[in-house]
């Protein structure tokens, strides 16, 4: 649709000046209400998601451009909302009924999350494990003869596509920690990595390797750890796994039970760890801390005890390189000041959620129900909604109206 130029035309093209015209079609406009609409579509498609998001402000008119399904597919998506599920087991998964939240405090979802496109979807036999960018990781049971077997599922539920993955090479299953790296930016490909534990001596279960699958070339690749040294991820709900320039973030503890960040690569030739500043191990330890990607680099936020030993803080750490010593402290400031908790005994009654992928926004569930956020720019928090039931794991979810041809049936 075009935007008329003139304000008075002849009297027979009344009628279609009229529906050309949008909310800002008056006599006195700025060159930028001159452009149509297709054009005004290919600009906003160049611009970041966060600014896409404050153009819907500008007038009814750009806001239904942005929300019309024929211009998703174009423009960039942000952060909608998150799943979350009734009830969870003591591994990072999602069990049915899935549910669904978004920022706004809606609960209604853009989707069904019901999931009925996927094969035998019917509950318990999907379970939703990981979310990256648009797609999410599912893994399938299926019950033949007496006999249950597993296959993991890459889906995006804003276009029903799907495919079933082939099994891993080490069929490691419910023994690994199991993640998902796809970067539409980068290639329309995504990656599966399956985290292979082994036990030594009584200990933990130790980093062996990693097996990476690439939608690609349709196979799983299976590559030993390339440092020394024992090294576990953490099982906690909320510690997640972050998908960044090719390579896989995730949190992990040392044989000094030191906190870390490790990183390996699709190809599982890279590997690299980061010592968390000042983290180690404790009775109170490392409760409710996490990492996540925001404006295109690592985050890791936790809390951290002053030298005293008596205050505690809620930190934000950058990761800005990684060489030498990476991590840059982002913020930090005393939780009684922003919570009124002075003592350090937080599980049970908080956990974080997730950073804004745009923006300095840090989002938290508190007592099990009390969906919020808390904004770094003026250290306030806002309650969002009240989630009856919620538990610890909560899958961010980013729509992607754009079709993979990496997802077929």
């Amino acid at each position: 649709m075009s935007i008329v130029a003139g304000s008075s035309r002849p009297r027979e093209e009344g009628l279609a000046s009229i529906r050309a015209r949008s909310c800002y079609d008056f006599p006195s406009r700025t060159p930028a209400e001159k452009l149509t609409d297709d054009l005004l579509v290919e600009i906003l498609s160049r611009v970041p998601a966060k600014e896409v998001c404050r153009c819907k402000c500008v007038c009814k008119h750009w806001l239904g451009l942005i929300h019309h399904r024929d211009h998703r597919k174009r423009l960039p998506q942000t952060l909608a909302g998150f799943f979350f599920g009734s009830s969870t087991t003591g591994q990072r998964l999602l069990e049915p009924p899935f549910h669904f939240t978004s920022l706004s405090g809606d609960r209604r979802p853009p989707f069904d999350t019901s999931f009925t496109f996927l094969p035998n979807h019917r509950p318990p036999r999907v379970h939703l494990l990981d979310s990256c960018n648009g797609l999410l990781l599912c893994r399938r049971y299926d019950v033949s003869d007496g006999v249950v077997a597993f296959h993991y599922v890459v889906c995006n539920p804003a276009t029903e596509k799907w495919v079933v993955l082939p099994n891993s090479v080490k069929a490691t299953g419910e023994a690994a920690t199991t993640c998902l790296g796809f970067d539409p930016a980068l290639s329309p490909n995504f990656h599966v990595f399956e985290l292979v534990h082994e036990h030594k001596y009584g200990r933990k279960a130790d980093l062996s390797g990693v097996v990476v699958y690439s939608s690609e070339t349709g196979e799983w690749v299976f590559k030993e750890k390339r440092w020394n040294g024992a090294t576990w991820p953490t099982s906690r709900h909320s510690s997640g796994s972050v998908f960044l320039n090719s390579l896989l973030f995730f949190r992990a503890f040392d044989l000094e039970l030191h906190e870390c960040v490790a990183a390996v690569d699709t190809k599982g030739e890279t590997w690299m760890k980061f010592r968390i500043p000042g983290s180690q191990v404790d009775d109170f330890g490392l409760a409710d801390s996490f990492i996540q990607r925001s404006q295109g680099r690592l985050h890791y936020v936790g809390f951290q005890r002053d030298k005293e030993g008596v205050a505690i803080r809620f930190v934000v750490y950058v990761l800005e390189n990684y060489q030498g010593e990476p991590w840059i402290l982002k913020h930090s400031i005393e939780t009684s000041n922003i919570f009124g908790w002075r003592d350090l005994y937080l599980d049970g009654r908080f956990d974080f959620i997730a950073i804004h992928p745009e923006c300095d926004l840090v989002f938290i569930i508190a007592g099990g129900m009390t969906f919020m956020c808390y904004n770094m720019d003026n250290r306030q928090v806002n309650v969002i909604s009240y989630l009856a039931g919620a538990k610890q794991l909560f899958l961010p979810y980013v729509p992607l109206f754009t079709e993979s041809q990496s997802l077929h049936i």
